[in-house]
């Protein structure tokens, strides 16, 4: 926590300085190097290219020519960002707690959970701090079920081989919370801790019967097996779901549209929000030039190299409903805007 308040010290100390930046982007010869780091998640997943395009965007090397060119396109003068890879948002929001990276990739729900003291963050208690930058990419609960599997509805999941991710992940986390709601108790569904590769190779095996895994669709992994015949989609619907969905304020039911994996027809589901967040105690004309940069449209390109995950990160759909707050440098932005939402 030590080194995290002298890194904040470090950027309030130069406050008045980034007034200019944040307006002119003007810079001298004395301006500062910020380090910024933003804990994103393993290196074959999701989060890891997004907090990287992240980095590019953000980040403001004195003399960097395209932020010369529009300071309105990077953060701060001097800003170096990095993207770290982490075991997840579980991970994150801890090290983003203790101070050890400044900024985090995190599921809305977990952010959630995190905020209130609830799940895996009991012991820690509430997360006051924890601020919303913006909403990012939309991600899909995939519920992937063995061609060879008797599974037609997701209450036939009992007695039956079920990998659900580690049990430190969000996947872990959010397919305990699905079962759960769709009446289908964990302990009498046979569950198992594989990632999602690992998974995929087990039900080719036929050791399990069906996996969980969330990412922003088409997903690769998933799309082969379903285009093999090797598995198919299993809907997460029911009137027990609808219910809980109702109440959620970072999970809401989705349908993917018919040919959005090879050969499907509609499949209802459910989509999950990913939050860049970070504390109250980063000062609010970072958080505004950070904001600011992220939405530039010269940065556009940056997502849409990413393919399905870029192509869900929008400004329009920057912000989400949440018990979260929104860091106020980064409200300011949206309201300068005209995208803040009641």
């Amino acid at each position: 926590m030590q080194r995290y308040r002298r890194a904040v010290a470090v950027l309030i100390g130069v406050a008045a300085f980034v007034v200019t930046l944040v307006g002119a982007g003007a810079q001298t010869p004395e301006t500062p190097r910020i380090a910024f780091q933003i804990a994103t998640g393993p290196v074959g997943g999701s989060y890891f290219p997004v907090g990287e395009a992240l980095a590019r965007i953000i980040s403001y090397p004195p003399g960097f020519g395209r932020c010369e060119d529009d300071p309105n396109a990077c953060g701060p003068v001097g800003l170096i960002a990095s993207a770290r890879s982490t075991d997840g948002p579980v991970a994150n929001i801890t090290a983003v707690r203790s101070g050890r990276v400044d900024s985090a990739l995190v599921q809305a729900d977990i952010a959630t959970l995190a905020y209130r003291g609830a799940g895996p963050f009991r012991a820690a208690g509430a997360f006051k701090d924890l601020r919303v930058l913006a909403k990012l990419q939309t991600e899909t609960v995939h519920l992937v079920v063995s061609a060879r599997a008797r599974v037609r509805r997701i209450t036939d999941l009992k007695h039956k081989r079920v990998a659900i991710d580690d049990p430190s992940s969000t996947t872990n986390l959010t397919a305990r919370s699905i079962l759960t709601a769709a009446r289908v108790n964990p302990r009498r569904v046979k569950l198992s801790y594989q990632g999602p590769a690992q998974a995929a190779a087990d039900l080719k095996a036929g050791k399990i019967d069906a996996f969980f895994i969330i990412g922003a669709s088409p997903v690769r992994l998933v799309d082969d097996l379903v285009k093999s015949g090797t598995a198919k989609l299993l809907p997460i619907d029911g009137r027990s779901l609808a219910a809980w969905l109702k109440k959620q304020e970072f999970l809401s039911p989705v349908d993917l549209p018919a040919g959005t994996y090879h050969g499907t027809k509609p499949v209802r589901t459910v989509s999950v929000s990913a939050l860049w967040v970070a504390t109250s105690q980063l000062p609010d004309k970072v958080a505004y030039s950070l904001a600011r940069a992220l939405w530039n449209p010269a940065n556009r390109r940056e997502f849409d190299n990413l393919g399905p995950v870029g192509a869900s990160i929008h400004r329009d759909g920057a912000l989400v409903s949440s018990i979260v707050p929104l860091h106020p440098g980064a409200a300011k932005f949206y309201q300068d805007a005209g995208r803040l939402q009641n």
